[in-house]
């Protein structure tokens, strides 16, 4: 039987999601949990991959399994045997062709700003103490949508395509909180964080908006200049076929 994951987890003091020899990761965590389910190894698949120190408020996986235990039955199993930065949200039976990864049609990712220091969510926001146009960042924010070359915004992997479609991008503010969300159909490694990164020096006055085109134009990410923090990134969601 294949099961379709949700999982939820704080990457504040994981070294990203993917296994990595002699480092704490989010998915060597679960096939743990599952290898002693199984007693045997268990491998899973993710919609992607994230880095060190991002969370996931909907992160899917799939596995398959040859026990005879319910949905619910083995959902409270895994997390009975995860640490308490990682919990498992649903846990459904699917169709032999479901992949984590290629049934994907969409993702969005949230990136949390404050210009408030605190010091017990500091793991789960970027504080930035300088002055920002939101203004010019709202404006700057809406040349990422539609379909681009974000070789320039990403770390580059030879013959890995670098063409992506952002549906929707948006800057909202609440009290002393900024928060940026993309929606698009895949993200390249280190994508978010540098359009981010971007978006924070037009803020600052530090960059021009034309700095965005002339990204697109050259597909150079030294001209990306700083990558943003990890800390207040998330990834929000992953929509598959017959979501709304």
């Amino acid at each position: 039987m294949r099961y379709k994951m949700v999982i939820a987890y704080d990457g504040s003091s994981f070294q990203g999601f993917q296994k990595q020899k002699n480092a704490r990761t989010v998915e060597q965590s679960i096939t743990d949990s599952l290898s002693i389910i199984h007693k045997k190894p268990v491998k899973i698949t993710a919609s992607g991959r994230t880095d060190r120190g991002v969370h996931a408020l909907y992160q899917v996986c799939h596995f398959d399994s040859d026990l005879s235990i319910t949905p619910n039955g083995l959902k409270r199993a895994i997390n009975a045997r995860l640490p308490k930065d990682i919990r498992v949200l649903e846990l459904h039976e699917v169709s032999d062709h479901f992949h984590a990864r290629f049934s994907a049609t969409k993702k969005t990712y949230k990136y949390v700003i404050t210009t408030e220091y605190n010091l017990f969510e500091r793991n789960k926001e970027t504080y930035i103490h300088y002055p920002l146009d939101v203004g010019l960042m709202k404006e700057a924010i809406n040349k990422f949508i539609g379909t681009h070359d974000f070789k320039g915004f990403s770390a580059y992997v030879k013959k890995k395509p670098t063409v992506r479609e952002i549906y929707e991008a948006k800057l909202e503010t609440k009290d002393h909180y900024i928060i940026i969300t993309f929606t698009g159909n895949g993200f390249l490694q280190y994508m978010v964080r540098r359009m981010i990164g971007v978006l924070i020096e037009i803020g600052r006055g530090k960059e021009d908006i034309s700095i965005i085109d002339t990204i697109f134009t050259e597909k150079d990410n030294n001209i990306c200049g700083k990558t943003a923090s990890p800390e207040g990134l998330y990834l929000q969601y992953v929509y598959y076929e017959g979501d709304l």
